[in-house]
Parts: C-alpha cells; structure tokens; sequence
C-alpha cells in the first residue's frame, strides 16, 4: 500500500535561493547538456538539407547566417557548449581528486572563463550584421 504526501506547492520557488554553487553547478550542466542534445537534432536537420544537393545545403546556410537571431543564438551555443566543456573538465578533476576543497571556487572560475570567451567571440559571430 502506497502512502501519500503532503508536497505543498508543485514549485516553490523559494527554494532556489538556498542552493549553494554545487548545486547550480549540478543544474547549469544537465540543462547545458540538454540544450547541446537539442542542437544536435536541429543539426542534422540541417545537414539533411545535403541531401537535395549542394546548392539546396549551401542555400540554407547562407539564408540561415542572414537571420540576425540565429547570430545570436550562436552566440548563446557557443556559451552552453563552453560552460558545459569547463564544468565538464571541473568535475572530471574532482572525480580524480583534484581540487576538492575549492569546489566552489572552480565553479565560479568556470563561469568567468566561459564568461570571457563568449564576450571576445561575440565580434566574430556578429561580424558583417552590421
């Protein structure tokens, strides 16, 4: 016989503010990951495109570069794919035993780092907008 439980509400958003730097570390990667995955569908879609000959694949490309907001949401990949590198490579020294009592400090240098690669490469993704 099941029990039941009184959850409260479905999504107390309270709770968000008690979380410590692991456990948006935790939440950032598997949501980072899952945007990756999600990439990897619409890139093949495009890439099937190939499949109706060179000029239809090159036709798509140039039409999709002329859109300013996939631009952006280039931009906003190369963030999800940086963080989810450096976050990846962080919990890959921790599960070595590297670094284990600056966690936190990792966490927040990967932000950084991800941080200043994506605002360097913002001219090259957005070069000729304009």
């Amino acid at each position: 016989m099941s029990q039941s439980y009184d959850r409260g509400l479905v999504e107390d958003f309270g709770r968000w503010r008690e979380f410590s730097a692991g456990m948006w570390a935790w939440v950032l990667h598997k949501f980072t990951g899952w945007v990756l995955i999600g990439y990897l569908f619409t890139h093949i879609a495009v890439l099937s495109s190939a499949l109706s000959g060179a000029a239809t694949y090159t036709n798509t490309l140039q039409g999709l570069e002329q859109i300013a907001v996939v631009r952006v949401l280039e931009v906003g990949l190369l963030a999800v794919a940086v963080f989810h590198i450096m976050n990846g490579l962080r919990l890959l020294f921790v599960d070595l035993g590297v670094g284990l009592e600056s966690q936190d400090r990792s966490f927040y240098a990967s932000l950084i780092l991800t941080g200043i690669i994506v605002v360097a490469s913002v001219p090259v993704f957005l070069e000729g907008m304009f």
